[in-house]
């Protein structure tokens, strides 16, 4: 008699263990996303968009055509097949020009002016807007396409006005 009550308090902890297990759940979900394409890479997914943060930067840093900001950032490429394509060229294309410099990206947004948004390629050399780049080399499997961004006044004589300033430049690949 004593073993049945030692086995009904075994089998009635062992049920109120497992309702409390019941008792405390979470529920949650996963959400996939992605795109099949065409092309020797896929773009990596912090590459579009790929974020450039100029952070504050004095108007006087402006002053006589100079160049700041000058942020270094990439477009990573992943899962490149060199059997598809050995090289990568970009075209750069702001959503509005600069009215007073055509090689700058405008201000889209904010209420900073008088300035306006460049890039220098992964040679170091000045974006053409709408032009192809200097090629870079691809290898199978992770690329990087670097690039500088910068702000520049529009002109030696531009009054620039402080504020937060926003803009958008878009990227073709085309590989060779």
């Amino acid at each position: 008699m004593n073993m049945n009550k030692v086995a009904m308090a075994v089998a009635f902890s062992a049920a109120l263990g497992s309702m409390s297990v019941l008792a405390d759940t979470t529920n949650g979900m996963i959400e996939f996303q992605g795109e099949l394409v065409n092309t020797a890479c896929g773009l990596a997914p912090n590459s579009s968009p790929v974020t450039v943060d100029f952070g504050q930067i004095p108007v006087s840093a402006l002053a006589n055509g100079a160049r700041a900001g000058n942020v270094h950032q990439n477009i990573e490429l992943q899962h490149c097949d060199t059997t598809v394509a050995s090289s990568a060229i970009v075209s750069y294309t702001p959503t509005s020009l600069n009215p007073t410099d055509g090689t700058l990206a405008a201000f889209t947004s904010g209420t900073a002016s008088g300035a306006g948004i460049g890039l220098r390629d992964s040679a170091s050399q000045d974006v053409v807007w709408g032009q192809p780049t200097t090629a870079v080399t691809l290898v199978d499997g992770t690329n990087t396409i670097p690039f500088v961004a910068y702000v520049k006044a529009e002109s030696t004589t531009a009054t620039v006005m402080a504020g937060a300033f926003q803009s958008t430049i878009n990227f073709q690949i085309d590989y060779q």
